[in-house]
């Protein structure tokens, strides 16, 4: 007999030479196939892939701003056409007349305010071919040039005129910079006026062309010279034979350039950086470039010419740079100009560099890591070869078939083999076998004691009988331990699966004749090597209980109606079923349920809803879909009920059959069931299940603000009207909650003094959804929340005052207040508490209402005046005001509308109302202000007519700081005073 190792040793031989050959042949074929190589090889492509994906949305985004700068031009040339018709001079003359250069410069400004909005520039342009100023002087050129130094907020209030006519500032209530002009020369451009002269050539040369083939791109310069480089595009302003006259154009500062299109985001590798240059012959030319981040501009300078070495990959280089070593650079040409421009030939190329050491480092480390791979699997793979070959012996083979045909219920035997470690192997194999046996039966047995309704079966090929555990045997009815035959078996099976439960895996629905109850069972069957083993479970329980949860999902608990949800899936269920049939939905709010709480309770508030419900049920009779949405909203779907005037009876009787259904309340008394509805019709309005739910709820939400009780069919244009009020009542709570406005302050001046008197608290949404303040104030009245808002102003304005208070001194604040809201006890003590000591300078701002006068006012006004604050009624002229308003209101101070000021230095009956006004005012004791005033000589005529304080954008406008009164208007004022 041969001795035990042999076999092991011979194995052991083999399968390491094997382990040595595979290491071997691993290392040979990274070398023949060169995979570091393309590891440098795939760094490099990835670098010219995002250079040219770089240079894609460079080119996608310019595109999109010479499109728009395009349509802004042809729109703003015809505009400037028709001027000069009805002002019947040629275009390029319009700079000659100052009203002609006025309405030319405010529609140039309304452009360059268009195209600083829909476009991600820092400035926008416009300049004509002479000056209105200077009309002699060639060099001399109107323009408006507008600065936007923060493009990506979206904010006018950021906005700057550069250059341009004091009237665009005022219009747009934007700054003026501290370098504004009212023209460009230029002489003052060192011969680079290109950015005019170019577009203008261009339209000589090419007539009647499209307008983006005479756009132009200016290198890098400072245009306005204050030391700020950008980067412009201009086109030409065309008259109706299409000569230029003026040009329009943008201009991009390199900061924002290179944030905007040179990000370092999307560079894929460190110490690289992207730069805009002129290539020509292999050579970037940096007489001018842009650069993509601080190491471009540190390391490359101005003039330069680097020559660049090719490299394999199309449009990629090498190249020395001294500070950075060794660069690869990939280059890809941008698309600045159309293929048929006449500045096709000027090149800008977009260049990405990125060191070598840097671009290579992964196939360096790829390349060790691989190597360090190699060997330790090499080392593993020995060291399993030699404890794997242990375990095998030269009788495995014939231990394997023996094993093999073995039976599960057959008792083991393995002969000794002569081996010590397979003896032992083939003792504990019959171990385990017997213990096997043990296991088995007793897990048969924790079955039975674990009374789980879970039973199993096997039927084998070599067997006729089934083998059942005992759950089966009562499942089934079958006395315990009898003999089922496979053909008995395949008609129990056949009756158990006949009813597969929908989108129920492997349940099966399953009635006992025998307890005469309905069953479900789970039943899993897998293939075993003998034949077929299978679980069945009852899960009866778990399926009732499902079902139940689903019903509750799908029931409103105290109507008894479909919940929101069932409404939508039936809604949804049925228009996809019957798509060309017409619907109506019906929106229902309960309007007296908020009454019956507040005075019976909430137990009589639910009665009062399932009293409602009981008369929504009539459309159960047109198969109507009735359901709860919450507390006292309802919503019903109607679908296949003839047409739209067919429906309208259906609805109207509604009404009808509901005046028999009252509720009687705990004192007696029966109340009507009140309610306003809203309807959209389906597929008029809207094929949405969720739409038509919006668009019925907004119908009656007109029912509920117009006539309470009525049914108010869907309106689309008062719906486009009046959306904003549902569309922001989230909103307005979200302002609420988190206090999201801030005040501006707007200086009024005393007109014998020409000093502030004090400032008007002006509120100022910080939310987006409500475009001014009299949205805020629209959309809580609309919510009930004027309360809320009132207070919530008037605590932080207190606040602010707090806050400033040494700024504010002894100035007038002027704060708005509700006229309807008044505060309650509780508020105004806290107030008091807190804030009486700045009492003596606050003025509470009320507008007019209708002309009313209700108790609750007067005891505003009363309060007001109690505390020591004083009253003034603003807006005075607007509405219903007359002496008897102020005579009942009792108001320190009136405030005369801006449409009775503005204009009144040539208005005789503006200066008429407002003299008598005066008069009045001055015998009763009550100043005037005169507000909306936007010029000099409205101001000077409110002075001689002897008004006391004076409010506008002339003297002063909205700030978020606090500001002093220029010098100069203050003696402005003062000169008047002394004329007056």
């Amino acid at each position: 007999m041969k001795k035990t190792w042999t076999l092991r040793r011979q194995l052991n031989i083999l399968l390491a030479l094997i382990v040595i050959f595979q290491s071997v042949a691993l290392l040979l074929a990274l070398w023949v196939s060169q995979v570091f190589s393309m590891l440098d090889a795939e760094a490099v492509r990835l670098l010219s892939n995002t250079t040219k994906t770089r240079m894609e949305t460079f080119n996608s985004s310019v595109g999109q701003t010479i499109a728009n700068m395009a349509d802004e031009t042809e729109q703003l040339s015809s505009e400037l056409t028709l001027l000069s018709q009805e002002q019947e001079r040629s275009p390029e003359r319009l700079y000659l007349d100052d009203d002609s250069y006025h309405e030319a410069a405010m529609l140039a400004s309304e452009t360059l305010v268009s195209i600083l909005k829909e476009n991600r520039v820092t400035g926008a342009f416009f300049v004509l071919n002479g000056s209105n100023s200077n009309k002699e002087d060639p060099s001399a050129h109107s323009a408006v040039y507008i600065r936007n130094p923060t493009p990506d907020s979206g904010r006018m209030s950021n906005y700057l005129l550069e250059i341009g006519p004091i009237a665009v500032s005022k219009h747009y209530t934007m700054a003026t910079s501290i370098r504004w002009d009212l023209e460009m020369r230029s002489d003052e451009y060192n011969g680079a006026f290109d950015f005019y002269e170019k577009p203008i050539w261009a339209s000589s040369q090419f007539k009647n062309a499209e307008m983006e083939r005479y756009g132009y791109w200016s290198t890098p310069r400072d245009l306005l010279n204050d030391s700020q480089q950008v980067v412009s595009y201009t086109l030409p302003i065309l008259d109706e034979n299409g000569n230029g006259y003026g040009v329009v154009g943008i201009e991009i500062d390199m900061p924002y350039f290179s944030q905007q299109y040179l990000p370092d985001s999307d560079l894929l590798y460190p110490n690289s950086f992207y730069v805009i240059a002129g290539l020509e012959d292999k050579v970037l030319n940096l007489d001018w470039f842009i650069p993509g981040g601080v190491l471009a501009e540190t390391y490359l300078k101005s003039g330069e010419q680097l020559k660049l070495k090719p490299l394999k990959n199309e449009g990629t280089f090498e190249i020395m740079l001294n500070e950075l070593g060794p660069m690869v650079c990939s280059i890809r040409e941008l698309k600045v100009y159309s293929d048929n421009s006449p500045f096709a030939d000027q090149n800008w190329s977009l260049a990405c560099f990125v060191p070598s050491e840097v671009l290579r480092e992964n196939s360096i480390t790829v390349q060790e890591k691989l190597i360090y791979s190699i060997l330790l699997t090499t080392l593993l793979a020995f060291t399993a070869v030699f404890v794997l070959v242990y375990f095998f012996t030269r009788k495995i083979s014939r231990l394997s078939k023996y094993v093999r045909e073995l039976s599960p219920y057959d008792e083991i035997y393995f002969k000794p083999t002569g081996m010590l470690e397979v003896d032992d192997l083939t003792s504990a194999v019959q171990l385990l076998n017997q213990r096997l046996k043990n296991v088995s039966k007793t897990t048969s047995k924790i079955l039975e004691l674990s009374l789980l309704p879970i039973g199993g079966y096997e039927v084998l090929d070599s067997n006729n009988q089934v083998i059942f555990t005992d759950f089966l045997y009562w499942l089934l009815h079958v006395d315990p331990g009898s003999q089922i035959s496979q053909a008995d078996w395949s008609k129990y099976y056949q009756k158990l699966t006949q009813q597969p439960v929908e989108d129920q895996e492997n349940i099966y629905a399953y009635y006992d004749d025998y307890t005469k109850k309905q069953l479900w069972l789970r039943i899993l069957e897998a293939k075993s090597p003998n034949g077929v083993v299978g679980v069945i479970q009852d899960v009866t329980e778990d399926i009732e209980e499902k079902r139940r949860l689903t019903n509750e999902l799908d029931y409103d608990a105290l109507t008894g109606l479909f919940s929101n949800t069932a409404l939508k899936r039936e809604t949804s269920r049925i228009i996809k079923e019957k798509p060309d049939e017409i619907g109506a939905m019906i929106f229902i709010d309960l309007d007296n349920l908020k009454y019956i709480n507040d005075n019976f309770g909430h137990d009589v508030g639910d009665r009062l809803i399932i009293r409602a419900s009981e008369i929504f049920r009539y459309f159960e009779q047109y198969n109507g879909i009735v359901s709860r949405i919450s507390g006292d909203e309802f919503a019903i779907y109607l679908h296949n009920c003839g047409n739209q005037e067919e429906v309208r009876k259906i609805l109207k009787n509604l009404y009808n059959y509901g005046k028999q259904f009252c509720l009687t309340t705990s004192d007696g008394s029966d109340n009507q069931i009140r309610f306003s509805a809203g309807v959209a019709w389906y597929p008029q309005d809207a094929t949405d299940v969720m739409d038509l739910l919006k668009l019925s709820d907004f119908a009656m939400y007109e029912a509920k603000h117009k006539e309470k009780g009525r049914l108010f069919e869907f309106n689309r244009e008062y719906y486009q009207k009046m959306s904003y009020l549902l569309e922001n009542r989230e909103a307005i709570n979200r302002l609420l909650d988190e206090q999201l406005i801030r005040f501006a302050f707007q200086p009024i001046i005393d007109l014998k003094s020409g000093e502030i008197l004090g400032y008007e608290f002006l509120m100022r949404p910080l939310l987006d959804n409500f475009k001014n303040p009299a949205e805020i104030l629209a959309v809580a009245a609309a919510q009930s929340k004027s309360a809320q808002l009132e207070r919530m102003l008037i605590v932080m304005a207190f606040e602010t005052i707090e806050a400033h208070a040494q700024e504010f001194g002894a100035c007038k604040i002027f704060i708005n207040s509700i006229p309807s809201q008044v505060l309650s006890n509780e508020a105004n003590e806290k107030i008091t508490s807190r804030y009486s000591h700045h009492f003596k300078n606050v003025v509470i701002e009320m507008t007019e209402e209708d002309g009313r006068s209700p108790e609750s006012l007067l005891k505003k006004v009363a309060h007001i005046k109690n505390s020591g604050m004083q009253i003034a009624l603003d807006d005075f002229g607007s509405g219903y005001s007359n002496e008897i308003r102020i005579l009942s209101l009792l108001p320190d101070i009136i405030k005369i509308d801006m449409e009775m000021i503005q204009g009144i230095h040539c208005n005789v009956d503006k200066q008429n109302l407002v003299a008598n006004l005066v008069d009045f005012c001055r015998k009763k004791g009550v100043k005037v202000i005169a507000e909306g005033i936007e010029d000099a000589m409205d101001l000077a005529t409110v002075i001689v007519m002897g008004v006391d304080y004076a409010q506008g954008f002339y003297l002063g406008q909205p700030e978020f700081e606090i500001s002093a009164i220029n010098p100069e208007l203050q003696q402005e004022i003062l000169n008047a005073h002394k004329k007056a």
